[in-house]
């Protein structure tokens, strides 16, 4: 398909709805990404987010940089702490002898992203916001985008965070996963809570109820990842609350492209994994 490199646009490789509904099979890898991206400008930022393939260790992938150089850092549900941030640009996480994919034939030690999405943004339409001291995060951004007739856009919040909750995905099952009440699921998730820190956060955001099924859960239009940048350890932001130094960046998204790739055969063989 034929994409513009002078619109701004949202590329998804895969849904989250047809991964919450156990496709792992339908991946993208980071090299094929990447590729993509030398279409556009080597200067536009690059906002993204999803998870991997690996069994029992999915954990929740960011992606940062520019069009040039994206960098795909993955936090690790099982690191000790859990939520340590890994650069899969260059490095291997712990024990990656433990890494296993459900798909049979590529090897199970490199990532294999069954949901990636990931805006290319146009510098020139770039917004900044400036918050108040104990705003919830995602209630100011769900408030505010609609008053300023946002659709569709790209999030970096940056600066010190209070009272961040995350989670990382230990184990989305084979059969899917029902996220209809939230991200609650203590076999499924690592939860984890952090004190006032210094974060850097990647988000997309879709208003329309189509969209969130690409780009979140229903009723869910911000979906957001970061990590904290001391500690270098991250994953899904479920709440953060603001300081006076909190800064968001937004990228207005003029299109998306959803990328399913080897539909050809309606079934396809799973690895035994125990």
């Amino acid at each position: 398909m034929i994409i513009s490199d002078k619109r701004s646009i949202i590329l998804a490789y895969n849904t989250v709805e047809r991964l919450l509904k156990g496709d792992f099979f339908h991946f993208s890898k980071i090299e094929e990404i990447t590729q993509e991206f030398a279409n556009f400008d080597k200067e536009w930022p690059v906002i993204g987010l999803g998870t991997t393939n690996w069994y029992k260790r999915n954990g929740e992938a960011i992606v940062e940089g520019f069009a040039e150089s994206p960098e795909f850092l993955w936090a690790d549900p099982e690191s000790i702490p859990p939520g340590k941030l890994i650069n899969l640009n260059h490095d291997h996480p712990d024990h990656k002898e433990n890494l296993k994919s459900p798909v049979i034939g590529p090897e199970d030690a490199l990532p294999q992203f069954p949901f990636m999405a990931i805006a290319l943004c146009d510098p020139k339409e770039l917004r900044e916001y400036t918050l108040s001291a104990g705003e919830n995060v995602h209630e100011w951004i769900e408030n505010k985008f609609p008053s300023e007739n946002l659709g569709l856009a790209a999030i970096h919040i940056g600066g010190k965070l209070d009272e961040v909750k995350s989670t990382a995905a230990c184990h989305i099952p084979i059969g899917g996963l029902d996220l209809n009440e939230g991200y609650s699921l203590k076999d499924n998730f690592k939860f984890i809570e952090y004190k006032t820190g210094s974060w850097s956060m990647q988000g997309l955001y879709g208003i329309n109820p189509t969209i969130q099924q690409v780009l979140s859960v229903p009723g869910h239009p911000l979906h957001l990842h970061g990590y904290e940048i001391n500690e270098k350890r991250g994953g899904h932001i479920n709440q953060a609350i603001s300081t006076s130094t909190t800064r968001i960046t937004v990228y207005p998204i003029k299109d998306i492209n959803i990328r399913i790739k080897d539909l050809d055969k309606a079934l396809v063989p799973v690895k035994p994994l125990q």
